[in-house]
C-alpha cells in the first residue's frame, strides 16, 4: 500500500454521507425527478387536510405545492361543502392559501365569499405565522381584517418585515407583541416593538427568563424594561442558570418561588446557586423535590438546613409514586417532624 491510500481512504470516509443524509437526499432526489408525477397524479389525490401542510415540509416541498397550485383552476382547499373535521379543521384552508401564493388565495377567497365567513377574522393572523409577507400584502388589499393578534403572531414566529408592513400600515399592537417576541428570543423584533413605540412590562422579561433568552433578557432590561421575582422564578423552573445569574447580580428580586421552581424541575445548579446567595426557602422546596423525584436535590436541601414537613414530603412522594423517595425519606425522617 502506497504512503497515499491511507489518506485517500479517510477522505473518501469523510466525504460519505450518513444513512440519514442519504436517505433525505434520496427522498429528494425522487422527488425532484419526478415532478411531473407528483403534480399529475399524488398531489391531486391528498385529503385536504394533508394537502394543506405540503408547503410546510421544505423549501423543494413549498415550491412543488406552488408549481402545483398554478397549474390546477382549483386548488384543493377546504370549503364549507366539503369540510370534514375528521380530516382538517378550517383554519387549513387559510393555512393552505398563506403557504401559497397569491393566486391561491385569491381563490380560496373567491370560494369562500370575501366577508361572509367568520374565518374571513383571523386570515391576517394567520399570514403574520406563515412569514408570507406578499400573501399580507394582498389579505390587506382585500380588506381582511386585523387586530393585534396579527402582531403578536408576527412576533411571535420571528416575522420582522411583516412586524414592520403591520405597523406602519396601522395595525394595532400591545404588549403581547413584545411578551411574544422575548419568549420566542426574537432579539430583532423586540428592538423594532420597542424602538417603536410598543409598550412592554414585567411579562417581557419574564418571558425571556423563562426560555433562557439571556440576549434578550439584557436588552429590555438595559432599556428600562421592568422586571419582578417572576423573572427569577422563570429562569429557575427552566434551569437557566446564567439568566437567573445576570438577574440576580443586575438586582432583580428572587422569593421562595425561585428555590420551588428549581426543585420541582431537578435543577440542582441552580437551587445551589440561589440557596448560596441568599434566596429564602422553606419546607416546599423539599415538597417539590419529592414530587418531582429528584432526590439529590432533596438531600442537599436538607444537608444544608432546609426546613421540611416529614408528612407532606412522604406524603407527595407516596402520590407520584417515588420510591427511591419514600426510602430515603423513611430512613431519614420521624413522622411528625416539622
Amino acid at each position: 500500500m502506497s504512503s497515499t491510500e491511507p489518506c485517500q481512504k479517510k477522505q473518501k470516509l469523510a466525504s460519505s454521507p450518513t444513512k440519514e443524509t442519504a436517505a433525505v437526499t434520496n427522498l429528494q432526489s425522487l422527488v425532484d425527478r419526478n415532478k411531473d408525477i407528483w403534480i399529475g397524479q399524488i398531489l391531486p389525490c391528498l385529503g385536504m387536510g394533508q394537502f394543506a401542510f405540503v408547503g410546510s415540509v421544505n423549501k423543494q416541498w413549498k415550491q412543488l405545492y406552488q408549481e402545483y397550485c398554478n397549474s390546477v383552476k382549483d386548488p384543493p382547499l377546504i370549503t364549507d361543502e366539503n369540510y370534514d373535521e375528521r380530516l382538517a379543521t378550517y383554519k387549513d384552508t387559510y393555512y393552505s392559501a398563506a403557504f401559497c401564493n397569491e393566486s391561491c388565495a385569491e381563490y380560496w377567497n373567491n370560494d369562500q365569499g370575501s366577508g361572509k365567513n367568520p374565518i374571513h377574522e383571523d386570515v391576517c393572523t394567520t399570514i403574520a405565522k406563515t412569514r408570507s409577507l406578499p400573501v399580507m400584502r394582498w389579505a390587506r388589499e382585500k380588506g381582511f381584517p386585523w387586530n393585534s393578534e396579527t402582531c403578536e403572531a408576527a412576533a411571535q414566529n420571528g416575522s420582522l418585515d411583516i412586524l414592520k408592513y403591520l405597523h406602519q400600515q396601522g395595525c394595532p399592537w400591545n404588549k403581547w407583541t413584545c411578551v411574544s417576541a422575548a419568549r420566542f428570543g426574537h432579539l430583532d423584533v423586540l428592538k423594532y416593538a420597542h424602538e417603536n413605540g410598543c409598550p412592554w412590562d414585567k411579562l417581557t422579561c419574564k418571558g425571556a427568563a423563562g426560555f433562557g433568552h439571556l440576549d434578550v433578557l439584557k436588552y429590555a432590561h438595559e432599556n428600562g424594561c421592568p422586571w419582578d421575582s417572576k423573572t427569577c422564578d422563570m429562569a429557575a423552573e427552566g434551569g437557566h442558570l446564567d439568566t437567573l445569574k445576570y438577574a440576580h447580580e443586575n438586582g432583580c428580586p428572587w422569593d421562595m418561588n425561585t428555590c420551588h421552581k428549581a426543585a420541582n424541575n431537578g435543577h440542582m445548579d441552580v437551587l445551589k446557586y440561589a440557596h448560596q446567595n441568599g434566596c429564602p426557602w422553606n419546607e416546599y422546596t423539599c415538597y417539590f423535590a419529592a414530587a418531582g423525584d429528584h432526590l439529590e436535590v432533596l438531600k442537599y436541601a436538607r444537608e444544608n438546613g432546609c426546613p421540611w414537613d416529614h408528612s407532606s414530603v412522604m406524603g407527595a412522594a407516596l402520590r407520584h409514586g417515588r420510591r427511591d423517595v419514600i426510602k430515603w425519606v423513611e430512613e431519614n425522617g420521624t413522622p411528625g417532624e416539622v
